[in-house]
């Protein structure tokens, strides 16, 4: 890998203005691509923009609620105009929409509005994008990567938020399929899941101790012992956009620790 290996690529990056989305809008900006952010957050959009024009990256800070479907396309469209195409697809905005304090969501904790919430943000949004996103590719003709941020959650029966691990799971779905589409278009697909991992989601309702004595020991505990940093995952897309992972599609690579085997 070198650090012009996307030189010339447009990517969009969901979720880019925090956690693992933050760290890959950065790996790839450091690897040449103009990079699109799309996030909820004015204050965390605006600061991820002056890091990426720091890195001397062209790049653009879209905010926009991934909840509203009406939404989705326009702002891909708006991307492609500006900068000419569009290269890259990186689903990483996720929520889980309930009370930290009360950690687990399980049958009896959810209503259908936090349930349609998170379907809507986790999975739909991506089914949109994707459909959004491939149309551009398509008509380029010069194929692509989407690469989808799924969870260990979605392997899991226990210890997990039910609506959560769903919608993940759906991804992963998503991803297969998708891949099957967009295969005679030199367009791959692919997936990381990973497992528990320092971002603001988990930092929420358990601190770093916590997470790291977590990852040692217990039902939640992984073959290295060790929590991920965002930058761990990001790597992971990283490689799924560069060139060297041109044969890779369809897959949900698991980049948990070893917590998923």
């Amino acid at each position: 890998m070198t650090e012009q290996d996307l030189a010339g690529k447009v990517a969009i990056v969901t979720g880019g203005a925090s956690g693992i989305g933050r760290a890959t809008a950065l790996m790839l900006a450091e690897h040449g691509a103009t990079v699109a952010v799309f996030d909820q957050s004015r204050a965390n959009g605006t600061a991820i923009e002056e890091e990426l024009r720091a890195l001397g990256a062209p790049c653009a800070f879209v905010e926009i609620d991934l909840a509203v479907a009406e939404a989705i396309a326009p702002a891909v469209d708006d991307v492609a105009a500006r900068f000419g195409r569009i290269d890259v697809l990186v689903n990483s905005a996720g929520i889980r929409a309930v009370d930290p304090e009360k950690g687990r969501a399980g049958l009896f904790d959810l209503d259908v509005e936090t349930w349609d919430l998170v379907q809507a943000v986790n999975l739909r949004a991506p089914f949109l994008l994707t459909q959004a996103v491939a149309g551009h590719l398509v008509e380029q003709g010069e194929g692509g990567r989407i690469v989808n941020l799924s969870s260990s959650a979605a392997f899991q029966a226990k210890w997990c938020s039910m609506h959560y691990a769903a919608s993940k799971a759906g991804l992963g779905s998503l991803t297969r399929t998708s891949a099957a589409d967009l295969g005679p278009h030199g367009i791959t697909v692919n997936a990381v899941a990973p497992g528990t991992t320092m971002t603001p989601m988990l930092l929420v309702s358990a601190d770093d101790d916590f997470l790291r004595q977590r990852a040692k020991k217990g039902p939640l505990s992984n073959l290295l012992g060790e929590v991920a940093e965002a930058e761990d995952i990001a790597s992971v897309v990283l490689f799924l956009c560069l060139p060297a992972s041109r044969h890779l599609t369809g897959q949900i690579i698991q980049a948990s620790g070893g917590f998923i085997v």
